[in-house]
């Protein structure tokens, strides 16, 4: 019995988790990635290998984020709706999914982005008739 318990406490140890914060900024065109944040949700215990998209739905399960998507076909979830505020697709709004350690824009959605371990996403919701104001705590030195 004790050889059993041994096994599955390493098996346990073994499953690789980790934890990812959701920021959101709901200001239009707030141009910046640090706080004061609309939103913060911690989310813990996800697998290794959760994309962003099982990372907003552990935190919709738990009842501290809401979001909604539609899906498409080839790119996937495309977020319409983050924590009850729509982005206006008709004045050309959506929702910015910033991450990494630079916090810069994502290359892939929510559907196929993975955040590391410790990772902390960003939802800023913009406009893609003109880029957001530059964020002014940012080196926008070219060396």
């Amino acid at each position: 019995m004790s050889r059993l318990l041994v096994i599955v406490l390493v098996l346990i140890v073994a499953v690789e988790v980790k934890d990812v914060t959701i920021l959101v900024i709901k200001q239009l065109n707030a141009g910046r990635k640090g706080p004061p944040y609309d939103d913060v949700v911690i989310v813990l215990n996800l697998a290794d290998d959760a994309k962003l998209i099982d990372v907003m739905k552990k935190a919709q399960d738990e009842g501290t984020f809401t979001f909604d998507y539609t899906m498409h076909h080839m790119w996937g979830a495309y977020i319409t709706t983050v924590n009850g505020l729509n982005a206006d697709s008709t004045s050309k709004q959506y929702w910015q999914i910033l991450g990494g350690p630079r916090m810069k824009p994502t290359q892939f959605g929510a559907s196929s982005y993975v955040p590391a371990d410790k990772e902390k996403v960003l939802f800023r919701l913009v406009t893609w008739d003109r880029e957001p104001c530059p964020d002014p705590t940012e080196d926008t030195t070219v060396y």
